[in-house]
């Protein structure tokens, strides 16, 4: 499925899920970040059993299409296509973005909401989402090898 591109780097989904890797854990210190700052400075008041409800409503579809939404991203590919490594990295690499964006939404979306009814509930509820999101949507070796099977799952070869 991999060949190794040099014997010091691995295969080329250790190389690309190694910067995505790094770009997850900048997005994973940005939820903390913001979630640190919109806590301390909105308000006193924490909100309501609404604003609690709306935003476990919200980020558990954003979660869920964190996991659903690069499954549709990584096709298989046909049974006589020739070999393309740059193809086939685009899309590991699309699929692992679009993951990420989504599990970082429900902190963007509570923050949102927080600032305009002035409290701290729906960010900081949004940002357990996302933590846990990130950390279970991070491109690791083995999801990248799932999804790079599923690439070649027909019986063509990407090239990888």
């Amino acid at each position: 499925m991999s060949t190794p591109t040099s014997p010091g780097e691995g295969a080329p989904t250790d190389v690309l899920g190694r910067a995505l890797r790094l770009v997850s854990l900048a997005m994973l210190g940005g939820v903390v970040a913001i979630a640190l700052v919109a806590i301390f400075t909105v308000g006193d008041e924490p909100g309501t059993g609404t604003d609690a409800f709306g935003q476990i409503v919200v980020s558990v579809v954003f979660l869920a299409a964190a996991f659903l939404v690069p499954r549709r991203v990584v096709r298989p590919w046909p049974v006589g296509a020739a070999p393309d490594a740059v193809k086939a990295s685009g899309q590991l690499r699309s699929a692992a973005f679009i993951s990420l964006v989504f599990a970082e939404l429900p902190t963007l979306i509570g923050l949102v909401n927080s600032f305009a009814r002035g409290v701290w509930l729906p960010v900081a509820i949004g940002a357990l989402f996302s933590v846990g999101g990130l950390l279970l949507t991070a491109p690791t070796a083995g999801r990248m090898g799932e999804w790079l099977a599923r690439m070649e799952s027909a019986g063509a070869r990407t090239g990888l």
